[in-house]
């Protein structure tokens, strides 16, 4: 192999000016930009806050639509699953002609186990 076809690795190093220049080149432009969209703003407006967007109807209540907007009151959640609780715990018929009744889940998997079959 002669020297002219001998394949060398480049030296491994970063063109660290370059990108400093080109990272504060970006940060001039951005700059730029912001004070001139506040200029605009301001003479479009008269200031940078813009106050002309009305206030959504549903703003502070507790449920729009189907989502509750109240995170952390466990009450909502709990006074509207409440019948639905007593219910899944109690034992009573569904369709006493059929005699189809309901029981609690733990009571339920009893008696499947009981009976030996799914």
């Amino acid at each position: 192999m002669s020297d002219r076809d001998r394949i060398e690795q480049e030296p491994d190093r970063v063109p660290v000016r370059r990108l400093a220049g080109i990272g504060l080149a970006a940060l001039l432009v951005f700059g730029i930009g912001t004070l001139w969209a506040a200029s605009v703003q301001r003479g479009a407006v008269g200031s940078v806050r813009s106050d002309t967007a009305p206030r959504p109807a549903f703003a502070g209540d507790a449920e729009v639509g189907m989502v509750f907007q109240t995170p952390f009151e466990g009450s909502l959640a709990a006074t509207r699953n409440e019948a639905a609780r007593q219910r899944l715990e109690s034992v009573g018929w569904v369709d006493r002609d059929a005699g189809v009744a309901h029981v609690p889940i733990e009571q339920a998997m009893d008696i499947v186990v009981r009976r030996g079959r799914l």
